[in-house]
């Protein structure tokens, strides 16, 4: 819980010290949410078109009120099975242009964040806001962490804003139809979100120490290729950090699996006892069963979403350290000699970003 808890205050730094550059291209970030509203409002409908038909096959009376809840919406004019069908194929139109659109505005939200976060670390470093800091971190941290930035924000925006949009949905409709089923669900998915910040606690610090190796590395091919030093050997240990996090990720998806098979087992337990004993109507159980069905993948997708955090985090705090970064110019005397820098404030400087990632 300690580790879980400091992951969440460096998020919490992180995302303050970078939320300027994403008012720029807010607008996308609300079109991606509208688009996400829709795209789940579609997903919730999908099961009413085949809840209807089953209403059709099971009763042959189109007036028995509670157990009717679709037919009684149709038109009185045609045949249902045609309007069923119809709404059903509707859905799917809607649930493919909504997603198209989420996809699309929430790419450009990180195209345009993470452009103006690399203009402003490139403002850093031209402005000489940066001097003395170790060139392979400047390097990696404008080059390679924005990148990882920017792809990381994508994903992270659309599966959890349509994952987690998806999972209070069906928490409300589950919730309203049967008030136990509902807070099984709710606790599941809890659990489920504890355990991916539990694999995002984990897997942080490990991408967080190969992000500085990154920069290390990088610095030292820019003195070799200066002609200032000799390349060194790779470091022996700690070789293959992203099979650690592929194991992390690994476990925690499993902790999400096991999680969600027990609040699907207790789940279908409830329901198919409410139906046995007339609680339920079989269009509600057949509401409940499809939304177990859907929300194992989507809520399974969410827990690796959070996970995902922990990939994305050291990069963001990089970023955010290098943009907020503004140590004192050097003096003359620091600078009269242009093939032997001073060391007492690249030093300094060197030590206070590296403080800031660590």
């Amino acid at each position: 819980m300690k580790q879980l808890r400091k992951t969440l205050r460096r998020t919490h730094a992180a995302y303050r010290a970078l939320a300027p550059s994403g008012r720029p291209p807010q607008r996308y970030l609300v079109r991606g949410a509208v688009a996400t509203l829709v795209l789940v409002a579609a997903r919730m409908a999908f099961p009413g078109p085949l809840r209807g038909l089953m209403e059709i096959v099971f009763h042959t009376n189109k007036t028995n009120g509670r157990a009717q809840v679709v037919v009684n919406l149709i038109p009185s004019r045609g045949d249902p099975v045609l309007w069923l069908v119809g709404a059903f194929v509707l859905i799917i139109l809607v649930w493919g242009v909504a997603e198209s659109r989420q996809r699309l505005a929430f790419t450009r939200y990180a195209v345009g964040l993470t452009s103006d976060l690399r203009s402003a670390a490139i403002g850093r470093v031209s402005g000489r806001a940066a001097f003395g800091a170790a060139p392979g971190d400047l390097i990696s941290t404008v080059t390679g962490d924005t990148t990882r930035v920017k792809t990381g924000i994508k994903s992270i925006l659309i599966s959890i804003s349509r994952n987690g949009a998806f999972f209070l949905g069906v928490a409300v409709i589950v919730t309203a139809i049967d008030p136990v089923v509902g807070i099984v669900y709710l606790v599941g998915g809890l659990a489920t979100v504890l355990a991916g910040a539990w694999g995002a606690s984990r897997s942080s610090p490990i991408i967080r120490r190969s992000r500085a190796r990154e920069g290390a590395l990088a610095g030292e091919l820019h003195h070799h290729l200066a002609g200032q030093t000799e390349l060194s050997a790779a470091p022996p240990s700690d070789r293959n950090p992203d099979s650690k996090v592929t194991r992390v990720e690994g476990l925690t998806t499993f902790s999400v699996h096991a999680i969600l098979a027990a609040t699907t087992c207790a789940m279908l337990f409830l329901t198919i006892n409410d139906g046995r004993t007339g609680k339920l109507s079989p269009g509600a159980v057949f509401t409940i069963l499809a939304y177990v069905l859907l929300m194992h993948n989507k809520t399974v997708g969410l827990g690796r979403s959070i996970v995902r955090v922990g990939r994305v985090q050291p990069s963001a705090e990089r970023i955010a350290a290098l943009v907020k970064h503004r140590p004192k110019p050097p003096t003359p005397a620091q600078t009269s000699d242009p093939d032997h820098p001073a060391t007492g404030t690249q030093a300094s400087t060197n030590e206070h970003f590296a403080n800031k990632q660590t």
